[in-house]
């Protein structure tokens, strides 16, 4: 099984890894008409290439796109295939605004990511199709399953569901106290081996839930003079999965368990690399606007332009957020504890415009930049009410596992402003556990419709 299995994955990955040169060789014809480039203009799409395959494996790896488990069971490949190009054409743009010696015709990054996205939803589609198909002849492997309850009977099922791999149970080992919920194969007690012995299997597989691990051990044990390659399943609930490797601390043998997306290499490299263009982007094109709102803030009522206070964010590192400001000037200790609520007397006519289509929040850009928040990422909390929340409601300082935005799940969501804590807590908890980088273009998106709609915010 896991030969079979191991194959069919370095397969998979091998080919999709060689997708950034057969685009480049194709677009290279189609742009130029040939192969041959002057040495300068070859050194600089070399340059391009290699960055180009780099970070295509990155992406590729990030979104799945070279597993075998995903082909079948997450989805199509073209949500995984988009984001994978669309994240490996914002590296390439990065590369070209940081390394602005490189000429690199725009119309030949735009058709390479273009070939890209169509190759690999064809090439995932036909993996899918070869490894269903009946024309490949395949050995089906013989299994004694080590469980008789819901467990190993709900493995086994997904293990038949697998295409390209063919199986027979030809016994269940029953545990001491363990129900017996299967009946497709004959069931064996753990303390009679020699049963065991007399069968003829490929392949051992534990499938016990975590009730029964104490008898792990055991099962192992009686199952070792077989002489068969033994595979456990493991299930550590809905909210752990296992990490990529074991790895070994001193004389320790740990394993990463991922617990949360928002803990992972790529929401550090994507995100950061996504936020640091957007935002210097968002600066140098709303220059204009940040000139004319500075002025209307001036003229409106006496006070600085910009207001500054202090949020808690990943962590639970402070930071000063800035803000165009929208109230007449007040106490710091005011400013602090006191929640807004709408039809605030504070505000002034031009701040109140301003927050209904949160134009306020546009000088956070900067704090996105020094990277003290995220353009995506739960709203960032004065230390007064973290800790007044942190006391009344549970996993409150979950929110802080991730970068703090200025924009999020639950706002988008209806919930800004004076609105509950307890179910926007559920929508930025949500977004810790779920995050991904589809996830937060979706977020941005949405937010440019509720900033024009002005819906709960004052």
């Amino acid at each position: 099984m896991m030969s079979r299995v191991y194959v069919y994955n370095l397969s998979l990955r091998v080919v999709v890894y060689l997708l950034p040169l057969f685009s480049f060789g194709i677009c290279g014809y189609l742009r130029f008409g040939t192969f041959s480039l002057e040495v300068t203009a070859r050194q600089h799409y070399l340059i391009l290439f290699l960055f180009t395959q780099l970070a295509w494996i990155f992406a590729a790896d990030y979104s799945k796109l070279s597993t075998v488990a995903d082909l079948f069971w997450e989805h199509t490949g073209i949500r995984a295939a988009f984001l994978a190009c669309f994240t490996t054409f914002l590296l390439q743009t990065a590369l070209l605004v940081f390394a602005r010696q490189l000429v690199i015709s725009r119309t030949f990054l735009f058709i390479t990511n273009i070939i890209l996205f169509l190759s690999v939803v064809v090439l995932r589609n036909f993996f899918r199709l070869t490894s269903a198909s009946t024309i490949w002849p395949r050995k089906c492997e013989r299994l004694l399953i080590v469980g008789t309850d819901q467990y190993a009977k709900r493995y086994v099922q997904l293990l038949r569901r697998i295409p390209f791999f063919d199986c027979k149970v030809e016994a269940y080992l029953q545990l001491p106290g363990q129900a017996v919920l299967v009946d497709d194969a004959p069931i064996i007690s753990v303390a009679d081996p020699l049963y065991a012995k007399r069968l003829s299997v490929d392949e051992i597989v534990v499938a016990l839930p975590p009730s029964s691990y104490p008898n792990f051990s055991i099962a192992i044990e009686r199952l070792e003079d077989l002489g068969k390659p033994i595979r456990a399943v493991f299930d550590l609930g809905p909210r752990l999965s296992f990490g990529s490797k074991l790895f070994q601390a001193g004389r320790l043998q740990m394993m990463n368990l991922a617990i949360s997306p928002v803990e992972s290499f790529a929401y550090t490299v994507v995100k950061r690399a996504f936020d640091l263009i957007a935002a210097t982007l968002g600066l140098i094109l709303l220059s204009p606007v940040f000139l004319a709102i500075a002025a209307l803030v001036k003229l409106s009522s006496p006070g600085p332009v910009l207001f500054r206070q202090e949020r808690i964010g990943r962590h639970g590192n402070s930071f000063t957020l800035l803000k165009f400001r929208t109230m007449l000037c007040s106490s710091k200790t005011e400013s602090d504890i006191l929640w807004t609520t709408r039809n605030d007397p504070r505000c002034t006519v031009i701040g109140s415009a301003l927050r209904r289509f949160s134009l306020d929040e546009l000088p956070q850009l900067l704090n996105v930049i020094r990277g003290e928040m995220s353009l995506v990422g739960p709203r960032p909390e004065r230390p007064y009410y973290v800790a007044k929340f942190g006391e009344d409601f549970e996993k409150y300082n979950m929110r802080h596992r991730c970068h703090v935005g200025m924009t999020g799940w639950a706002q988008v969501n209806g919930l800004r402003g004076d609105t509950s804590i307890s179910e926007r807590l559920q929508y930025d908890l949500y977004y810790v556990r779920n995050w991904s980088f589809g996830l937060d273009l979706q977020i941005i998106f949405r937010t440019a419709f509720v900033a024009l709609t002005g819906a709960n915010e004052y």
